[in-house]
This record gives structure tokens, C-alpha cells and sequence, in this order.
């Protein structure tokens, strides 16, 4: 009972942020789930359309997540100047961040175009290393979805700069309402275009990429709209549209934070992107199997996603205050709800692997493949949520060189060259690149922790000085 008493508090400071990222989440991954569900119901015994999305989404998300990453620095950056009451310097921020975030993204949507023979080049690789011949019509059926989806990236970032600045100051609901809004217009536009509803032709797989592109230009548009004419934001679109000049300092400033963010959101895609081309050479029922495999792991990954978003929030407002008394229990309470989420996730996956499956596929050789790697998901599910909400803290406490070297050694040391010698010299296959993750996770989780107990000890005996 004093157990609960001592950390209530900290659970609902937690919560109170938590909760409507935790619904936004809860958004996106009911739009993934549908996509995987809907085209995978569209394509019936044949895995190749609900393949080729995996194919394409797994490309496209490495550079969209890396991208993504450097927006993240934004946040432990306001809240810090939020905290110390200097709202003027948070607006700067929030007025160079968007015209920096603007160029990156239409820097990267040229890069994403130049990156389409690729596509092309992996697969043949995997068809002549002997892997099913189905793997050319994925291929085929992969590059419509691509071509789509990458336009996608400039709302997106424009989306995701209010969002963070947003977050800084500690308001969450606004892109929450936003994210449940355009999920909803996505999850009937892939009725509409994937099944052909309204007169439509079906589109397969080009029509999910069409709906997602559609629904990310509308919540940009919301998200803009709403931060620039709503009256509780004046103080800061006042000084956001002011006749100020450009300040490379400020640009510097966030690219300092959000480039070791970004590095590591760059290494962790990488290695579940990679897993999802070189799952190619088992076939499609893999590579089928995989996409739904990845779906489940963001279920559970992105409310912890959630509650370490609060956390950086809580973190850098601690920071910025100086108020370092509070920053062991806050971070304790972050793990406790953490791990009690994907511990009971973890233990769903192993009762319904076969159930789960069965939601997205009739085909029962995906169901099967899918159910083993549901029991090496699980096995992760503790190092996963470790491992980001240590991260989440070191973001709030702006201590981000240091996550470089981790990821680095977890992910390209130990991770990627695990998983294949377990997968294609082992032969343990998909399950094989399940379990280096195990691997790689564990050992980020290790680190990470090992370096946040360092800097809660240093700021409580400093106290900030």
C-alpha cells in the first residue's frame, strides 16, 4: 500500500500526458492493423499484396523514421525553455524548427525517389539467391504503394513540428485529436480504394497507399489550421510570424538533440527494415508472416511509445527547472507502468499466436509462421520497453551523444550479424532474425539504464548546479 501511495502521484502526472498519446497510438495502430487486415483480406489465400505493402512500408519507413527523428529534439528543447518561463525562446524555436524541418523533408522526398531502383536491384538479388519466384510479382505490386506513399512525407513533417513543440509545452490532446481524425478518413478511403467501393475500381495495395497519403495531408492541414487561429497560441504565432531573422544558432541548437535521436530511430529501423527485405529470401508467406509479426510489436511498442513521450515531457521540465528531487520516482514510475503493459501484451501473444494470425490471413502456412515468431516477439517485449523508455529519459535530460554508441554496438555489432547467422546459417529463417533482435534489445536496454542511473545520481548530488 505505501508503495502505491508514493508513486499514485507519479502515475497520474504520467497519465494525464500519457493518455491522449496513448490514444493517438492507439490510432495509428488501428489504421496499421487495418491496412495489414484489410489488404490481406483483399489478396485471400494469395500473400503477395499484403507482401509487396510490407516490402514497400519497410523501405520507406527507414528513411521517414530517421527523418521523423530529428523533429524529436524539439520537444526536450521547449519544455526546458518552457519550464523557465522563456516562451520567446521556445517560439524561436518552434520558427526555425519548422522552416529546417521543411527543407529536410523535401530533401529526403528527392533521396526517396532516387532510392526506387532499389527496389528493383533487392529483389532480384533475393530471386537469384534461389528465393521464391513469387518475390518478382511483390516487386511489381510494391512499386505503385511506394510511389505513393513517399509524397506523404512533407505533411508529415510539417505535422510533426507543431507536434513537438506542442508536446514541449506539455499539451498532447491537440495531436491527438488530430491523429484520430485523419485515422478515421484513412480506414474508410482503404475501404473505398482497396476493395473498389463507390463505383471505384479495387486498387489492392496502391489504393492503402493512396488513403494514407490522403489522410496525412488532412491531419497536417488540421494540426496547422487549429495552432495558428487558436486563441491560447497567440503568444507564440505572434512571435512565430514576427519580423525576426533566421537564426542558424537556434537551427544548430536542434540539431544538436535531434540528430543522436534521429540516429537512433535511423539504427533501430534499420534493423527491423533489413529484417524485412531479408525475409524476402523465405518468400512471400514470410514476408507475410513478418508484416503482421511487426504489427503486433507496435501495438505493444507504441504505447510504451506514449508513456515515454510523457516522460520526456515530465523529464525536461525537471531539467529545466532544476528540480532534480523528483526525477528518480518519475523515472521509476515510467518503467513500472511500462513493463506491466507489454509483460500482460507479451503474454496474449503467447496464448492467441494462432487466433492473432488468423485477423489478417486466411492462408494457414502464413497463420503458422506467424505463430512461432509471435512466441520470439514476446520474448523481447521486457529489453523493448526498457530500452525506450531509458532512451526517453536521456532525451528529457538532454543527454543524447551518449545513445550513438549503444545503438551502435546493439544493433550493427550484435543485432543484424546474430539474427542472420541465425536465420540462413542455422537455418532457423524469420524466427532466426526475431531472435537477434532478443539480442540487440537486451543490450541497448542494458546500456541505456546503465547510463540513466548514472545522470539521476549526478543531478540529485549536484541539484543542478
Amino acid at each position: 500500500m505505501n508503495f502505491l501511495t508514493k508513486y499514485k502521484p507519479f502515475y497520474k502526472e504520467n497519465l494525464s500526458l500519457a493518455f491522449p498519446v496513448i490514444l493517438s497510438q492507439l490510432g495509428q495502430i488501428t489504421v496499421q492493423l487495418a491496412d495489414t487486415a484489410m489488404v490481406g483480406h483483399y489478396g485471400g489465400d494469395d500473400p503477395n499484396p499484403l507482401a509487396a505493402v510490407s516490402y514497400a512500408s519497410n523501405l520507406f519507413f527507414i528513411v521517414f523514421i530517421t527523418v521523423m527523428g530529428i523533429t524529436f529534439g524539439l520537444t526536450p528543447l521547449v519544455g526546458e525553455h518552457y519550464a523557465k518561463g522563456n516562451k520567446a525562446h521556445a517560439s524561436k524555436l518552434l520558427k526555425n524548427g519548422a522552416v529546417l524541418f521543411t527543407l529536410i523533408s523535401i530533401a529526403t522526398t528527392l533521396l526517396l525517389i532516387g532510392l526506387r531502383p532499389l527496389i528493383h536491384k533487392m529483389g532480384a538479388l533475393m530471386i537469384s539467391s534461389g528465393s521464391d519466384a513469387s518475390i518478382n510479382e511483390v516487386i511489381e505490386l510494391a512499386l505503385p504503394y511506394y510511389d505513393t506513399i513517399i509524397w506523404s512525407l512533407l505533411p508529415v513533417m510539417i505535422w510533426g513540428t507543431v507536434k513537438q513543440f506542442l508536446e514541449g509545452i506539455g499539451n498532447t490532446r491537440i495531436a491527438m485529436v488530430t491523429i484520430i481524425a485523419s485515422n478515421s478518413i484513412n480506414i474508410f478511403l482503404n475501404w473505398v480504394l482497396i476493395f473498389g467501393k463507390f463505383g471505384l475500381e479495387p486498387m489492392g495495395a496502391v489504393g492503402a497507399g493512396l488513403a494514407t497519403l490522403i489522410s496525412r495531408i488532412v491531419q497536417c492541414l488540421m494540426m496547422v489550421g487549429y495552432f495558428i487561429y487558436a486563441p491560447q497560441f497567440k503568444e507564440y504565432t505572434s512571435k512565430l510570424f514576427a519580423r525576426t531573422r533566421l537564426s542558424v544558432n537556434a537551427m544548430r541548437e536542434i540539431m544538436r538533440v535531434g540528430t543522436p535521436i534521429s540516429f537512433q530511430m535511423f539504427m533501430e529501423a534499420s534493423v527491423f527494415a533489413l529484417a524485412g527485405v531479408l525475409v524476402l529470401a523465405f518468400g512471400a508467406h514470410s514476408v507475410s508472416a513478418y508484416q503482421i509479426g511487426v504489427n503486433m510489436m507496435n501495438v505493444t511498442f507504441m504505447i510504451v511509445v506514449a508513456i515515454g513521450s510523457a516522460t520526456t515531457i515530465i523529464c525536461s521540465h525537471i531539467y529545466g527547472r532544476g528540480d532534480f528531487s523528483r526525477l528518480r520516482d518519475t523515472m521509476n514510475a515510467s518503467y513500472q507502468m511500462g513493463l506491466m503493459w507489454n509483460i500482460s501484451i507479451a503474454t496474449l501473444f503467447i496464448i492467441f499466436r494462432y487466433q492473432i494470425p488468423a485477423l489478417f490471413t486466411s492462408n494457414q502456412e502464413v497463420i503458422n509462421l506467424t505463430a512461432s515468431m509471435l512466441i520470439f516477439i514476446a520474448m523481447f517485449q521486457v529489453s523493448d520497453c526498457l530500452q525506450a523508455l531509458s532512451i526517453s529519459i536521456l532525451r528529457g535530460l538532454q543527454d543524447v551523444k551518449v545513445i550513438m554508441p549503444i545503438v551502435f554496438v546493439s544493433y550493427i555489432l550484435l543485432n543484424i550479424p546474430i539474427g542472420y547467422i541465425l536465420a540462413f546459417k542455422c537455418g532457423l529463417e524469420a524466427n532466426g532474425l526475431i531472435i537477434g533482435f532478443i539480442v540487440g534489445l537486451s543490450c541497448s536496454a542494458l546500456l541505456t539504464i546503465i547510463r540513466v542511473r548514472r545522470d539521476v545520481k549526478q543531478m540529485e548530488v549536484s541539484g543542478g548546479n
